[in-house]
């Protein structure tokens, strides 16, 4: 049983360290969400391409791809807190710039700067969030990370709407509202409203810079740099002295068998937990929702909705995401990581069939918020945040932040593949099938792939500690 003196304190402790630690997450979700709003005032104002209307889209992705390569680096040499600091001023400087060019070169080569300090977030947090946690409590506190990327879009979504509506005040009487709110149009248009999105991202950037400074550094990293009574110190400080010295002890035995070589990565359990890590990027993008998510706002336009209607309702499915997330947060450690896997494979699939033959029929009109929730439901419970969850606890200490390095950085490229490939994906399917319901179907298929890997390969890891988890393999 845990220290009771220290079971309450230290659990809103931990739970405060998690909170701070996942607005990396948010800062993730707002920077990827906000051109699923902005993008179809860029397409209108450059007048783009399909091609490169994909690429604009997926631009940040680029950065993200990038991010993890040199994050898994700083956070071996400075720490998983100071990585952090790092992706703030990324982000800052991504998000001033993106709002002030008049050409898409710069725009993009912009994007793809705060997309490597998303990417640095995205290597960061989860890990250093999973090395603070208790066992028992991790699974729960990991998902805190996916439930900021989701509220992160939902508050995108919201400052894109309000920014929208003031830009055009004629649609409705919010936009009116939201107009005499702003005290006109001076700065803000049609033409200008976009840029204020990209720059509205500083104010959530400047709160994070300032609550990391609060953070202690991960316990797992100390240990590992040989400062093992501040390693100590910040276990006490969440569980008591009994589970301060149990971890210690289990951390200190792993890094005692651990090489601390990349080529660790290739003995054979460990090349396993590699593979695993991969399939869990593969399938976290390309089960549905990863790609469908950035361009919510087209498809409902797609869908005959008018561009107001399809604002709102880009902002109610990610609503209803983060709904369905929170819920997740209570299940994952009292039903597992497989169990939820499994369920969400298989209700995505479902979910992905029913989005097509909405489209192959050419539905129009609010029946189209259907199918985009039943896809949201299943990302939301397993196959967008248990990715993030496992590849940072299915790895030794010692290798842990190169390991999830690569993992990360493949999410990211075959996030950007499948980002960028959305609209010529859907031009294909529409010339051949008549419209782009080929794309959903496509997407049902892989989550039958996906439905096999967690039956077959993915391993269990609610309750178990980092060390025992890593141990596991090694065993194998």
């Amino acid at each position: 049983m845990p220290n009771q003196k220290y079971l309450i304190s230290g659990r809103l402790y931990a739970f405060l360290i998690a909170f701070v630690s996942a607005v990396g997450g948010f800062l993730f979700g707002y920077d990827l969400a906000i051109i699923g709003t902005a993008n179809v005032y860029l397409r209108d104002q450059f007048h783009l391409s399909n091609e490169m209307f994909g690429f604009t889209t997926a631009s940040a992705t680029l950065g993200c791809i990038i991010g993890p390569f040199f994050g898994g680096w700083f956070c071996d040499r400075f720490g998983r807190r100071n990585t952090l600091i790092g992706a703030c001023v990324l982000l800052a400087v991504g998000s001033l710039f993106t709002a002030i060019p008049n050409d898409m070169f710069t725009f993009n080569l912009f994007r793809i700067v705060g997309g490597i300090g998303v990417g640095f977030c995205s290597i960061a947090s989860p890990m250093y969030t999973n090395e603070i946690a208790p066992a028992r409590w991790r699974g729960g506190l990991g998902f805190m990370y996916q439930l900021a990327i989701v509220v992160g879009s939902v508050i995108a979504a919201l400052v894109g709407l309000i920014l929208a509506q003031g830009a055009a005040p004629e649609t409705s009487e919010f936009g009116r509202q939201v107009a005499q709110w702003v005290h006109g149009d001076a700065w803000l248009n049609v033409e200008t409203a976009w840029r204020w999105m990209f720059a509205s991202e500083l104010v959530f950037v400047a709160i994070f810079g300032v609550l990391l400074f609060f953070l202690p550094e991960s316990p797992r990293w100390l240990a590992e740099r040989g400062r093992r009574k501040e390693a100590e110190a910040v276990f006490v400080r969440i569980d008591g002295p009994e589970f301060a010295r149990t971890e210690m002890e289990q951390i200190e035995q792993s890094l005692a068998a651990e090489s601390g070589s990349l080529s660790e990565l290739w003995t054979p359990g460990l090349r396993m937990a590699l593979f695993v890590g991969l399939c869990l990027a593969l399938f976290n993008n390309y089960t549905g929702w990863s790609a469908m998510g950035g361009y919510l706002t087209k498809l409902f336009e797609t869908a005959g909705l008018p561009r107001e209607e399809a604002l709102r309702n880009n902002l109610l499915s990610w609503a209803f995401m983060g709904v369905a997330t929170l819920i997740a947060c209570g299940l994952v450690d009292r039903m597992g990581r497989r169990p939820l896997w499994l369920m969400a494979s298989v209700v995505m699939i479902g979910a992905n069939a029913f989005m097509g033959w909405i489209y192959y029929k050419n539905m129009t009109g609010p029946i189209v918020l259907v199918p985009v929730f039943l896809c949201a439901i299943p990302h939301s419970f397993a196959l967008g945040p248990l990715p993030w969850l496992m590849m940072s606890e299915i790895f030794p200490t010692r290798i842990r932040a190169r390991a999830v390095a690569i993992t990360t950085t493949f999410i990211w490229l075959v996030g950007f593949v499948a980002v960028g490939l959305f609209p010529v994906l859907e031009g294909i399917s529409t010339r051949m099938i008549g419209s782009n319901a080929g794309v959903f179907w496509l997407s049902a298929i892989v989550c039958v792939l996906s439905f096999f890997f967690g039956l077959i390969m993915l391993p269990e890891t609610r309750g178990r500690t980092l060390e025992e988890i890593a141990e596991s393999w090694r065993k194998k």
